[in-house]
């Protein structure tokens, strides 16, 4: 893979955006830092998702308005969760040479539910669960927090193994919810926070899919959708400086307002899991997010191939 070729050929790539914003005038506020968010690559060892990827993070570098650094929103591999050490250890491979390679930006890390090493005969293993995908993105915590110019963020490990380890819901354990509660509660009233999930918290996107309409009523799986959305609702609503909240997993794009809180689902850089582009209405593709003084948030997702 040539790194300057990339580079120059990402100049040429379309760009296809879709802006969203609930702005304030332009001269009441400033930008406190732009940053990209990237999900759901789902890389193989295989040529296309690697190739992607790297036309991916050398089209975001590329921007005449660079990010500052990368968001990852989870799912970074293919899948663990049913794999066996080999085929897991090919996946996580192929990351980090694309990693090396064509980036050159920080990345902040989210757990997605495929990133889990959930393979039934590996319970004996040590790096089985989470383990393992926290020592690949260099994480100390599966759920943590940090400030970034003027704004704290709040990464959150929304995919909890069901008692066989075999499928997953979305929420967050009690363990972690305190923390969040004392999260919350020590951040300064004026500083805007930011959380991540790789579940979506409240999002639209649930309601693609009309096999979910049983005997006229919407049956939503707890696997696509946080399950504890109504308790961190009235949870948020008692911050009025949680401002928005990003989501991947879905592998759509869409932004629902409520309580003053921007929630947004925002696609997928593997499109239809490396079948096409699409996936349902949602082209593969990334977001650059702009955080500015006033809490306020602009996200312009962009088409990459």
């Amino acid at each position: 893979m040539n790194r300057r070729t990339l580079l120059k050929s990402a100049g040429l790539l379309p760009l296809v955006a879709a802006a969203d914003s609930m702005a304030a005038p332009a001269a009441a506020r400033k930008r406190s830092v732009r940053f990209a968010y990237i999900g759901d690559t789902h890389i193989t060892a295989e040529t296309k998702p690697m190739e992607h990827v790297a036309k991916c993070f050398h089209h975001l570098q590329n921007q005449a308005d660079k990010p500052a650094f990368i968001l990852h929103g989870g799912d970074t591999i293919m899948d663990a969760l049913g794999q066996d050490r080999d085929k897991v250890q090919k996946q996580w491979d192929a990351w980090n040479t694309v990693v090396k390679a064509d980036n050159s930006l920080p990345i902040e890390y989210c757990i997605g539910n495929h990133d889990v090493w959930g393979y039934e005969q590996a319970k004996t293993d040590p790096q089985y669960g989470k383990k393992w995908a926290l020592d690949q993105m260099k994480l100390n915590e599966r759920y943590r927090s940090f400030d970034r110019n003027g704004w704290h963020f709040i990464v959150l490990d929304s995919v909890q193994l069901t008692p066989e380890n075999k499928w997953y819901t979305g929420h967050i354990d009690p363990e972690q919810l305190a923390w969040l509660k004392a999260d919350l509660a020590k951040t300064n009233s004026k500083t805007p926070i930011l959380l991540m999930s790789h579940i979506p918290i409240v999002s639209a996107t649930v309601f693609y899919d009309k096999s979910n309409i049983k005997n006229g009523n919407w049956q939503i799986p707890g696997s696509w959708n946080h399950t504890d959305a109504a308790e961190l609702i009235e949870l948020f609503y008692q911050y009025p400086n949680v401002k928005t909240a990003l989501s991947g997993h879905m592998h759509l794009l869409d932004r629902v307002d409520y309580n003053g809180v921007a929630y947004m689902c925002n696609g997928a850089v593997s499109g239809n899991w490396w079948t096409n582009d699409t996936y349902h209405q949602t082209k593969a593709g990334y977001a650059l997010m702009d955080l500015y003084d006033d809490g306020t948030v602009e996200r312009t997702y962009l088409q990459y191939i």
